[in-house]
């Protein structure tokens, strides 16, 4: 029947209050795919199945007068997302309803998401790091390496607080210092963004920053936390500039965790794919999830471009 047929749907064309139903009663729909999220980082498309049953976020852009769809910075996974399980074929099914004008595709599925089997696309499996705040703080602190609960007790003599009063200026400033170099493909324009979107996630209730202060109320380390019925996400997070060596970040994660234990939430670390980022987050004692980057080129020109290139992500 036509109602359960894949539809290619423009911004103004989505009904926003089925769509955002869908995300927060989806167990795979996650705050990146939140209306007022996806406009955060400017113009987004849609692929619906059925009455919003399941959906999948297309954002859009245009370079050299080419459509593409790209994944926005500071956004983590988002694929296709309904209440019901995503079989393999639901999967191809939606992936060959992306509109021909988009002649690259650049997607990021869910950990919900079956791997594609379509002929002609790229592929590469990425890793996400999930913990579980079901259980009480001490049973949760029982679970964290050696390492952790070494460093954590360090921090003890230094009388480091935590504090809620940081603005997403602050934060930003701080991760640019720390990372931006690791980060050029980052625009100015894209960090004015998520300060605003920030801002507004906390005034929905949708997030909420948190530092780490010593006894002389320098700030140490800082972060952006996004927050919806299912997820704490870590999406934007940094030491401060003058005390690397403190160890305020292992202080700030365990200060989350021990606020919202026992909530039956989860605290997911957006990764990493990075071996370091990837050791100093599994010290909490995280699981392993996976979930697929998939890139589609439809243009012989691009894909010339990028076998010469030779990296699947990003243009």
């Amino acid at each position: 029947m036509i109602m359960h047929a894949i539809r290619h749907l423009k911004r103004e064309d989505i009904d926003t209050f089925k769509w955002d139903r869908c995300v927060a009663q989806a167990p795979n729909g996650w705050l990146y795919a939140r209306s007022f999220y996806l406009d955060g980082f400017g113009h987004w498309e849609a692929l619906v199945k059925g009455d919003y049953d399941h959906i999948m976020p297309l954002p859009a852009k245009r370079k050299y007068g080419i459509r593409y769809l790209h994944i926005p910075p500071f956004t983590g996974q988002l694929g296709i997302i309904g209440k019901d399980p995503v079989t393999q074929t639901l999967t191809d099914e939606f992936i060959r309803h992306i509109p021909a004008s988009f002649l690259l595709v650049d997607i990021m599925l869910n950990e919900g998401n079956p791997a594609p089997s379509l002929p002609g696309i790229r592929r590469k499996q990425k890793t996400n790091l999930v913990l579980s705040l079901k259980d009480d703080y001490a049973s949760i602190y029982r679970q964290y390496s050696k390492d952790a609960k070494k460093n954590l007790r360090r921090t003890q003599p230094l009388g480091l607080t935590p504090c809620f009063d940081i603005d997403m200026e602050t934060i930003i400033r701080l991760y640019k210092t720390a990372y931006g170099k690791k980060n050029r493909d980052i625009s100015e324009d894209a960090y004015d963004k998520m300060a605003r979107l920030g801002d507004q996630c906390i005034r929905n209730g949708s997030g909420f920053t948190m530092g780490i202060r010593n006894p002389e109320g320098t700030l140490l380390a800082a972060a952006f936390f996004g927050m919806d019925e299912k997820r704490i996400y870590y999406i934007l997070g940094a030491p401060g500039g003058k005390d690397r060596a403190s160890n305020a970040i292992h202080n700030l994660i365990d200060e989350v965790i021990k606020k919202y234990a026992g909530t039956g939430i989860s605290f997911d670390f957006e990764g990493s794919d990075i071996p370091s980022v990837a050791v100093f987050y599994r010290k909490f004692g995280p699981q392993t999830k996976h979930y697929d980057f998939v890139q589609v080129i439809r243009s012989p020109f691009l894909r010339l471009f990028f076998r010469q290139k030779g990296d699947p992500e990003g243009w």
